[in-house]
């Protein structure tokens, strides 16, 4: 994997892998959604903000965290990145690249969020939307991704994160030509 894995996020300091149905947290997240969404209008007003991740997608399994997309065109990126980093947490800057960055918050009483920052309409874009649009329109697929969560209940983080990444990897060939 090189330098890393864009499907290998952090997955926060859990005692096992837990998951559960996204509509468990769909008020708290669509909360969290609306109140991280303009924070960052607020420091990057001409940014598109999407709601990716398993929250984002009716009848998935979840750890109940938020995933943001922050979308910005190819010259604001560095510029977003600072005012990112002001805001949240650098997340994995392994993997960063010229159109790719991540951030996160893990507050003890909240929903962790983890922001991922775009180059819009770049290949990292692309990916994150592809694959929940993939997930919301194809039944079969989402099945294949719960029933790859359900046998990573109980697994420590940084395996389920190195599964996660694999799972991914495996099935590219599938999507990729839809992105």
């Amino acid at each position: 994997m090189g330098r890393g894995s864009r499907f290998s996020f952090k997955a926060g300091r859990l005692p096992g892998m837990r998951f559960r149905d996204e509509h468990e947290f769909r008020g708290v997240v669509s909360e969290a959604f609306y109140r991280h969404r303009a924070l960052i209008v607020a420091a990057l007003p001409r940014a598109e903000i999407e709601h990716i991740g398993a929250t984002a997608v009716p009848g998935a399994l979840t750890k109940g965290d938020l995933d943001l997309l922050v979308r910005v065109s190819k010259p604001d990126f560095a510029l977003a990145s600072e005012r990112l980093r002001s805001l949240y947490q650098v997340n994995q800057s392994e993997n960063w690249s010229e159109g790719f960055a991540s951030f996160r918050e893990t507050p003890e009483d909240e929903v962790p969020v983890g922001v991922q920052l775009v180059v819009a309409n770049g290949l990292d874009d692309r990916l994150f939307i592809s694959w929940r649009e993939y997930l919301r329109n194809d039944p079969d697929v989402l099945e294949r991704y719960n029933s790859f969560k359900r046998a990573q209940i109980g697994a420590e983080a940084d395996a389920y994160i190195e599964a996660k990444a694999k799972f991914f990897e495996a099935i590219l060939d599938d999507w990729g030509a839809r992105i």
